[in-house]
C-alpha cells in the first residue's frame, strides 16, 4: 500500500522547507530580554547594555558554529529560546550545547545503576 503522489511530494516539500529553516540561523529579537520587566524595580536591575553586548556575542558564536549542529537540535533549541516572547540567543545556544554534551555522555540508554543509587 503505497501513499498518493500528492502526499509524498507535499511531505517532501514540507521537510526540505524545514531543513532549508534550519539551515538558517534565525533572527531573534532579544530587546524584550533586555529590558526590565518593571523600570522602577530596584532587586532586578537589568544592565542593557551589558545584556545587548552578551546576545551579541552569543549569535556571532552561533553564526560561527550554527552549521555544526544537528537541525533537528537547531529547530528544538529555537523554539525553547523563543517560547514566552523572551527570545534570546544566550539561550539558543546554551540549549544546542546542552544536547551535543547529553548526546556525547556514554550510556545513553541509563542501564547502568549510578553508585549513588540505592539497590532494590
Amino acid at each position: 500500500m503505497g501513499f498518493p503522489i500528492r502526499t509524498t511530494v507535499i511531505a517532501a516539500a514540507s521537510l526540505a522547507g524545514a531543513t532549508a529553516l534550519a539551515a538558517e540561523l534565525p533572527a531573534l529579537d532579544v530587546s524584550r530580554t533586555c529590558t526590565p520587566i518593571n523600570a522602577g524595580d530596584k532587586i532586578f536591575t537589568i544592565d542593557r547594555d551589558r545584556c545587548f553586548k552578551t546576545e551579541r556575542e552569543a549569535r556571532e558564536e552561533l553564526v560561527r558554529e550554527w552549521s555544526s549542529f544537528p537541525a533537528a537540535d537547531q529547530t528544538l533549541c529555537t523554539r525553547t529560546a523563543t517560547v514566552g516572547g523572551m527570545e534570546s540567543y544566550v539561550h539558543l545556544i546554551t540549549c544546542l550545547e546542552m544536547r551535543r554534551a547529553a548526546a556525547r555522555l556514554p550510556d545513553r540508554a541509563m542501564t547502568v545503576r549510578p553508585a549513588a543509587l540505592p539497590k532494590y
